[in-house]
């Protein structure tokens, strides 16, 4: 399940659509300027996630976590245009993936 970034619980409906494909109803999307700032956002995400005890870590993740960071840049090119650079990095944590060492 997908779960809002509001401590409701409420659950998010992973959708599908012919001209957007698959895509998250109702997923929040926020523009940062700093690390700090990101940080903040990741904080708050962390707090709505499900957590539970095993035998191997007692705050174990009972619940998948995506935080995808999109950088872009526009520059000017030396042809006088404009040129977007874009890179997306996906920061994943799945639920009870623990390992012992």
């Amino acid at each position: 399940a997908v779960v809002s970034t509001q401590s409701t619980g409420k659950k998010l409906e992973v959708k599908e659509r012919p001209d957007v494909g698959v895509y998250v109803k109702d997923l929040h999307q926020f523009s940062v300027k700093s690390a700090e700032d990101m940080d903040k956002i990741m904080t708050v995400g962390n707090k709505n996630r499900s957590v539970g005890a095993t035998k191997m870590n007692e705050h174990s993740s009972r619940s998948h976590a995506i935080f995808t960071i999109t950088i872009e840049r526009y520059d000017q090119g030396i042809d006088g245009k404009g040129h977007l650079r874009m890179g997306k990095l996906h920061l994943v944590d799945l639920a009870g993936s623990e390992r012992q060492a």
